[in-house]
């Protein structure tokens, strides 16, 4: 078996058909991959979708649990996995048709832990047609830390690379459970310690932007609780700072500035989310002050290749000048509610 593809997934009635769709249609034998579905205590029909393929392909295997949230689940696809490389994707996402193959092929003929290749943002249901499946690829071998180095504004999420199992199950390395973005640590420790890894700028991943995803939920409870993740994220990133500069980790300040940078990214969004939310000022001061004890709050090092854009420099601006933001943030608020401005 060579690939596992592991499908958490969770009242996914809606979407989980557009995904199984695209990992059945890939040019490799269905005896050299399996599908690794994990029902998370759906209360929807997803299951019944995935039954109604599991009639037709006999490498798709479904597993039923209670609800134990995605980084656990992640964690039962890693003791369920056969495969000599595991793939994570989430069910609302989904692949390029026929690219499997060239991800694994590489994989394989360069002995690599990691392989990390393209993803699109979309709105498209059907955007299968990889557009650089027939390019000539320079691609080639770097550590782990080489990797986080040369390819700063890496992604954090887990869908985007493929990982040699028995790699994973040495490094002993799992995703955090019960917490927000739980690969973003799984993510940079995969990598730190890995001795060979390549990205392939393939665009075989579609990553489905929808106006009604978690993130983009409105309701006060949601962004309560999305704004302590985030505060919880950059204290955790934080640590890993600190680990990594306590081991003397090869290109130490190189790997410290993106853990802080991808820090920084998430202060940043979690502004918008206080903006929406009803904190009072004393609160966001007092959260303000926990991230100036470690050093990220003013926000540092922002503006760059990924946001150079004349709106982030003036909203940077106003985030770090707490008391210009202090003055904006009711305006805001008004303005944001009678739906006069669009908060990302």
């Amino acid at each position: 078996m060579k690939l596992s593809i592991v499908v958490p997934f969770y009242n996914a009635e809606s979407h989980i058909e557009r995904c199984l769709y695209s990992l059945v249609n890939q040019n490799i034998n269905s005896n050299d991959y399996e599908i690794l579905l994990i029902d998370d205590g759906s209360i929807d029909n997803g299951k019944v979708v995935v039954e109604s393929f599991i009639k037709k392909h006999s490498n798709i295997k479904l597993y039923s649990q209670s609800n134990i949230g995605l980084g656990a689940t992640r964690n039962k696809g890693i003791k369920l996995a056969t495969g000599d490389y595991i793939y994570f994707i989430d069910a609302d996402d989904y692949l390029a048709f026929n690219t499997l193959d060239i991800i694994l092929k590489h994989a394989e003929e360069f002995h690599l832990e990691l392989l990390g290749f393209n993803t699109i943002a979309t709105k498209k249901k059907d955007f299968f047609i990889s557009k650089t499946i027939k390019n000539n690829y320079k691609a080639y071998v770097l550590s782990g830390v080489d990797f986080l180095v040369e390819y700063k504004y890496h992604r954090l999420e887990a869908w985007w690379y493929i990982i040699k199992r028995d790699y994973l199950l040495k490094t002993g390395f799992e995703f955090e459970e019960g917490k927000f973005m739980e690969d973003a640590i799984f993510t940079f420790n995969i990598f730190l310690k890995a001795k060979r890894s390549m990205f392939l700028p393939i665009d075989a991943h579609r990553y489905v932007t929808t106006e009604n995803s978690i993130m983009n939920n409105n309701k006060q409870e949601h962004l309560l609780k999305v704004i302590e993740d985030y505060i919880s994220l950059v204290f955790r990133f934080n640590s890993l700072s600190v680990e990594v500069t306590k081991n003397n980790v090869v290109n130490t300040s190189n790997i410290v500035d993106s853990i802080n940078y991808k820090s920084t990214v998430s202060i940043y969004f979690m502004f918008f989310k206080l903006i929406k939310s009803k904190k009072t000022i004393k609160e966001i001061n007092e959260i303000l002050k926990q991230f100036k004890k470690i050093d990220m709050y003013p926000l540092k090092n922002f503006i760059g290749e990924q946001y150079f854009h004349k709106k982030f420099k003036i909203t940077i601006f106003i985030f770090n000048h707490k008391y210009i933001f202090y003055i904006l943030l009711y305006p805001l608020r008004i303005l944001h509610k009678f739906k006069l401005i669009n908060l990302l």
